[in-house]
């Protein structure tokens, strides 16, 4: 009877994350593709790029705030779970390589918390996170002077 109920807890649990992928996957189409293009590609010179690229912000804690502190996502119409649940499926999707070793999910405390202090200046504030990347982390291939 224990076997039974283990595998009906890891059946529910593993469509809950089915589920809540196809959520972030429906929320980037609704609210990031129609900049950031379906493959997160984005759009040279004028949007930047997720694909291949938005884990390296991981790498610090000001990178890692300011990919939810950008204006596109701190005022999104979405659910801090929401946009939790969109930017871990979008890191793991389209940047998994990029990621640091130990790579920690947003949360929605952190995305809520986060959210609350929007940047201001997203194209400074990206160039000024990107060099702190680079200059901590010297052996990554950050390119600081992407749009």
């Amino acid at each position: 009877m224990a076997v039974i109920r283990l595998t009906l807890l890891v059946l529910l649990l593993a469509n809950a994350a089915l589920a809540d992928d196809r959520r972030a996957a429906v929320n980037y189409m609704l609210h990031c593709q129609g900049c950031h293009l379906p493959e997160a590609e984005g759009f040279e010179g004028k949007v930047p790029p997720m694909k291949d690229f938005a884990g390296y912000f991981l790498h610090t804690q000001d990178g890692r705030e300011f990919l939810i502190r950008v204006p596109g996502v701190a005022r999104a119409a979405l659910s801090d779970e929401e946009i939790a649940e969109l930017m871990n499926w979008l890191l793991l999707s389209y940047s998994a390589e990029q990621l640091p070793p130990g790579f920690s999910p947003f949360t929605p405390a952190e995305v809520r918390a986060l959210r609350a202090i929007p940047e201001q200046n997203p194209e400074l504030a990206r160039r000024a996170v990107l060099a702190g990347i680079a200059a901590e982390n010297p052996g990554l291939s950050v390119q600081p002077d992407e749009p």
